[in-house]
């Protein structure tokens, strides 16, 4: 995993994390990364200061998180349409909550907060820990136009 630090088109900083550079490209060039402060998806790296390794310490090992993925020969554009719907009818049925998302989807699940649909940003880590407690999330599909 590798943390970045982005500024949006609007001067905010945050930080955020990604499986590989492959993998902050591709979110970026589909408009998958929106500032928590005001939703800009005109983001960019940041400057950031060099991690440092130390090496007095034991490296716990991490198994990569993996995204289930598929090539789908669709000519006829059936799938693609059935996507942009899916995106569609989940934005209209969900409140965005932006970065709260994680501690938002666990107060819904302990029952400390209205039972309500929501969507926001996780990270993998946040996701897989939600999923490993018992919390029902699932990924809201990439508009087919952003996958080029």
């Amino acid at each position: 995993m590798i943390r970045f630090t982005l500024v949006c088109d609007n001067g905010h900083e945050f930080d955020s994390w990604f499986a590989s550079n492959e993998s902050y490209e591709f979110q970026i060039d589909a408009d998958l990364v929106a500032c928590p402060h005001c939703n800009s998806v005109k983001v960019s790296k940041g400057v950031m200061a060099p991690a440092v390794a130390r090496t007095d310490r034991g490296q716990k090992h991490v198994e990569p998180i993996k995204q289930s993925v598929a090539l789908v020969s669709d000519s006829g554009g059936e799938l693609r349409r059935l996507a942009r719907e899916l995106h569609e009818k989940i934005v209209a049925s969900t409140v965005d909550v932006g970065e709260k998302f994680p501690d938002e989807a666990r107060r819904i699940h302990g029952g400390e907060a209205p039972d309500r649909a929501i969507r926001g940003q996780a990270s993998l880590e946040e996701a897989r820990a939600l999923i490993e407690d018992g919390v029902a999330i699932m990924p809201v599909p990439i508009l087919p136009e952003k996958l080029g």
